[in-house]
C-alpha cells in the first residue's frame, strides 16, 4: 500500500510538473499577445489578461504542490530534519504533519460542502454560479485549481510518511 502511495504521489508530481510549466508557458504567450496588440495595434483583445491571470494561478499553485514534493516549500523548522536524536526528528516531522494536515483539510472541506454539510454552498459550487468577466465560463473551472493542489499536497504528505516508513523497514530488512 505503502510503495502505491508514492508512486501515485510520483506521478502526480510528474504530471503537475507539466501542466505548470505549460501554464506559465501559456501565461508568457498571452501577456505577449496583450502587449503586442496594446502597444502594435492600439487593440488589446480583453480576454488576454484574464486567461494570464488564470494560467498565473494554476501554474502557481501547481508550483506550489512541486515545492512540497522536493521539499523546497518554507518549512516549519529550518533544519529540522538535521537534528541528531530520533525523537526530535521524529516530533518535528510529526508537527510539520499536523500543521500541513490543519491548513489543507479545511480548504478541501469546505471547497466541497457549504455549511450545514450542503454541497450547494460549497466553495465551488458558489462559484460555478459565477462566469468569468470576458470569456464566460463558470469560475468554478479556475476555483478547482484549489482543492486539487490541496489534495496533491495532502498525497504528498501520507508519500512523505510511507517513504520513511519503508526507509525504516528496508534498513530492518536487509541488516
Amino acid at each position: 500500500m505503502c510503495r502505491s502511495i508514492v508512486i501515485l504521489s510520483d506521478c502526480l508530481d510528474w504530471l503537475a510538473r507539466r501542466v505548470s510549466v505549460l501554464c506559465l508557458v501559456l501565461m508568457l504567450l498571452f501577456v505577449a499577445i496583450q502587449v503586442v496588440a496594446r502597444y502594435a495595434f492600439n487593440a488589446p483583445p480583453s480576454w488576454t489578461e484574464e486567461m494570464a491571470r488564470y494560467m498565473m494561478v494554476w501554474g502557481g499553485l501547481l508550483g506550489a504542490t512541486l515545492s512540497f514534493k522536493s521539499k523546497d516549500d518554507p518549512a516549519l523548522f529550518q533544519g529540522a530534519m538535521h537534528f541528531k536524536s530520533f525523537p526530535l526528528r521524529l516530533f518535528s516531522a510529526l508537527l510539520r504533519g499536523v500543521a500541513v494536515l490543519i491548513f489543507f483539510v479545511p480548504i478541501i472541506y469546505f471547497s466541497i460542502l457549504g455549511s450545514g454539510m450542503d454541497p450547494s454552498r460549497g466553495f465551488i459550487a458558489r462559484q460555478s454560479q459565477i462566469s468569468a468577466d470576458t470569456l464566460g465560463f463558470p469560475m468554478s473551472w479556475v476555483v478547482l485549481s484549489v482543492p486539487i493542489c490541496a489534495a496533491i499536497i495532502l498525497v504528498h504528505l501520507l508519500a512523505r510518511a510511507c517513504e520513511s516508513k519503508i526507509s525504516k523497514e528496508g534498513s530492518t530488512f536487509y541488516h
